[in-house]
């Protein structure tokens, strides 16, 4: 699924939005719009219930489950003003899934190819490379934070290659992650620009990308208010 754009970053029509706001009167739009959210948040779903013991395959079949019957309900009547993130509104639906007799189930759709293509191959290592304490909450949240920001990456990306400036993308991009230290002059010397216009470009490129965080974020929240309490938090996640 490509990241999500600008151009869907107006309120009221964000995701989440249309999902909360369709209730019983289910609308295509909005039906669209949680499956869009659902292949965002299998991710972190899926880090939680590593976290909390589950094995690989009964963590996939689980997901598979919640997603399925989230996708199936007819309404979101249960929505609450507390539930204004998705991501809360989504925990807190696994965790009663969990909780509920739909175990079997969800072991009934192995194999049987779920409602979204669970890629969880390379997601385990991420996951538990020196965070043994990591707790199933913590997981879930460092696991959207990063979620969301390798979208807003793969759109920066693709806005670069647009304007035909992927090799200067490329180069700069240990910058966007803390990959490696910066190193202005050798960037420079490998993209034919001095240092100072280097440190211009990747200052232009952090800008854009929170830009584009940003924009991700929009979608998972109902009120516009929230957005700068979930970036903060995004902050604070991905620098732990």
């Amino acid at each position: 699924m490509r990241p999500i754009t600008a151009e869907h970053a107006k309120f009221p029509s964000t995701h989440w939005t249309l999902v909360a706001q369709a209730g019983a009167t289910r609308t295509l739009d909005s039906q669209q719009a949680l499956e869009e959210l659902c292949h965002v948040y299998w991710p972190p779903l899926y880090a939680f219930l590593r976290r909390s013991g589950s094995s690989p395959e009964e963590a996939k079949d689980l997901v598979q489950g919640y997603l399925a019957r989230l996708l199936e309900r007819k309404d979101l009547r249960s929505v609450a003003p507390a539930q204004g993130r998705f991501r809360s509104y989504l925990l807190a639906g696994l965790r009663n899934f969990l909780a509920s007799e739909c175990r079997r189930e969800s072991a009934q759709k192995r194999g049987g190819g779920g409602v979204i293509s669970l890629e969880t191959e390379g997601l385990d290592a991420a996951a538990f490379v020196d965070r043994e304490a990591e707790s199933p909450d913590s997981a879930y949240d460092r696991s959207w934070a990063e979620t969301l920001l390798r979208r807003a990456i793969t759109a920066l990306r693709e806005e670069y290659s647009a304007r035909g400036r992927s090799a200067l993308f490329d180069v700069l991009k240990p910058a966007l992650t803390g990959d490696n230290a910066e190193d202005h002059a050798t960037w420079g010397r490998a993209l034919g620009m001095t240092s100072g216009t280097v440190a211009v470009a990747v200052h232009r490129m952090r800008l854009r990308l929170r830009e584009l965080v940003r924009i991700e974020v929009a979608q998972t929240v109902q009120d516009p208010a929230d957005i700068e309490d979930e970036m903060r938090n995004l902050k604070a996640i991905l620098s732990a």
